[in-house]
């Protein structure tokens, strides 16, 4: 077992964060929030020798799963797990949620196949495991995928540095979010690395300091 590294492309029409956590040694390795440019990501894969393991969505808006749908045809969609929190099903499965009719697209449903509650811990590659976190308010079903071994946080538009997710679209609640932010992740070690969906990484630490939406 090797460590995992985390490689990070701004993709798609926001310049979304979109993720490959991988390890080298044993090859295999997990995308978060494919956003797009799946033939990139399947080229980088392939070029790396690299087995896609599954693929770990924090929410189902269009920004955030662009790829999902190319991933799936090069990797079998029977075989793919994709992983998202149990309430997100439904944002992933209605147009009007998933907002995949905007950007001049024309929109379309998906599902994830691995439906995870929260503080689940789950296997991400055959070596490696991660937590599911639920934390709602930017979509019904935001979920942050905790790494605890490595100190990582994939946040999605849960917590930003310095903000957080958008509440004013479909499903969004500003006061779930700020207890998700203030109840959930500031629970977290100080030293954990925050991965966002959107923007720079930070630490939990920086954002208890800093962030105008956490509770002092």
């Amino acid at each position: 077992m090797g460590e995992l590294k985390v490689l990070c492309a701004e993709l798609g029409p926001i310049m979304t964060n979109t993720y490959i956590v991988a390890d080298e040694d044993i090859k295999e390795a997990v995308i978060i929030d494919p956003a797009d440019n799946a033939e990139d990501l399947i080229r980088f894969l392939k070029e790396n020798d690299l087995t896609l393991d599954g693929v770990l969505l924090t929410h189902g808006h269009s920004d955030h799963i662009g790829a999902l749908e190319g991933l799936r045809k090069e990797y079998d969609p029977w075989k793919l797990r994709v992983y998202a929190a149990k309430p997100e099903q439904e944002v992933l499965m209605v147009v009007a949620y998933n907002m995949t009719d905007q950007f001049g697209g024309k929109g379309y449903t998906t599902h994830a196949n691995m439906m995870i509650n929260d503080k689940q811990i789950f296997e991400v590659t055959s070596a490696h495991k991660a937590q599911c976190l639920y934390t709602p308010g930017h979509t019904l079903g935001s979920c942050c995928y905790y790494f605890k071994e490595e100190g990582w946080l994939f946040a999605g538009d849960t917590l930003f540095a310095g903000s957080v997710g958008r509440t004013d679209l479909p499903t969004g609640n500003m006061e779930e979010l700020l207890h998700s932010v203030n109840e959930v992740l500031m629970k977290l070690p100080d030293e954990t690395i925050v991965f966002p969906g959107h923007g720079p990484a930070t630490t939990i630490g920086r954002e208890r300091m800093t962030n105008p939406y956490v509770s002092r």
